[in-house]
């Protein structure tokens, strides 16, 4: 029975791979069950022994990479606030991404498909996310007329943007510049540059 448990595990961890690979490449209405299970190497039903719907299966990848990721910013929440913790945070989420590429690219199929994927993902991840981050970064000064809480606002925009485009730009970019951008020396420049953005600067 351990070893039939085992297997079940294996099955349900091969189909979650192969899912979020097809997810983050054609997204959910582009991605079909049986293609998941050819991947997989079982037949489509066999599916349904693990996740029963495709709904359920894509919920199921996309908590799989969200989940760590708010793990990660509970921690860094409690860290001792300042610079010191808004370096660990570009580092760290950046580490994050480059690691696990395929949670960019599944957002940016919500965010482009619309609809319940990009609902169930605001409500699940971005909206949350947001709160988190606006806490780790140091705050963006009042820019001329406009109130703080717009130029954080922009912060966390234009921070969680320059991390997600260059996850998922990184072929692209690679054949460009001839080098891989998630290589470690590529993500240590990348990150430098991050935490020269999300340093606070004077107010004007």
């Amino acid at each position: 029975m351990a070893a039939a448990a085992a297997k079940g595990r294996s099955t349900a961890e091969r189909i979650l791979d192969e899912a979020e690979r097809l997810f983050a490449a054609k997204g959910f209405a582009g991605a079909a069950l049986a293609d998941v299970a050819d991947a997989v190497g079982i037949r489509g039903p066999s599916i349904h022994k693990h996740f029963a719907t495709k709904r359920a299966l894509y919920e199921a990848v996309l908590e799989r990479r969200l989940d760590p990721f708010f793990d990660l910013l509970d921690a860094l929440a409690a860290e001792s606030p300042g610079e010191a913790r808004a370096r660990s945070a570009v580092r760290q989420l950046l580490a994050h991404h480059a690691a696990h590429p395929h949670l960019a690219q599944l957002i940016q199929q919500a965010t482009l498909a619309g609809g319940d994927e990009l609902t169930w993902l605001f409500d699940r991840w971005y909206g949350p996310f947001s709160e988190r981050v606006r806490g780790l970064l140091p705050a963006a000064p009042r820019v001329g007329t406009r109130s703080l809480a717009t130029s954080e606002a922009a912060l966390v925009m234009a921070f969680n943007a320059l991390i997600l485009g260059y996850v998922t730009l990184a072929p692209l970019h690679a054949r460009m510049l001839d080098r891989d951008p998630l290589a470690p020396e590529a993500l240590a420049a990348y990150e430098t540059l991050l935490e020269a953005f999300s340093r606070p600067t004077a107010a004007d």
